[in-house]
């Protein structure tokens, strides 16, 4: 499984459209369906994800990921706030690669 985590954080930092979300959701939903604890996902999403990342943008997302593991917690559907973490990931690095170019 740490494998297939490795292939959702690279396709998250390879391409942010809507098209590649709905693809990490549904390999966030196949992690879930074997019985990984979604916290454990988060976690290990998040730090591969900061391992890609340049330096300005690490804090931002170990913030983002501590958010989202907070509502993880209290939440019901663990797959909502997964993907919610990476829609907002998305989000803030398409953002810093625009304003890079």
């Amino acid at each position: 499984w740490e494998e297939y985590i490795k292939t959702v954080a690279a396709a998250a930092l390879k391409q942010q459209t809507p098209a590649q979300l709905m693809a990490i959701r549904k390999q966030l939903y196949e992690l879930i369906t074997h019985c990984i604890p979604p916290a454990t996902i988060l976690k290990a999403i998040a730090m591969r994800l900061v391992d890609g990342v340049d330096e300005e943008l690490k804090p931002e997302v170990v913030n983002q990921a501590a958010f989202y593991e907070h509502r993880l917690q209290n939440g019901q559907k663990a797959i909502v706030h997964l993907e919610a973490f990476m829609a907002k990931f998305m989000s803030i690095y398409k953002r810093h690669l625009m304003q890079q170019s």
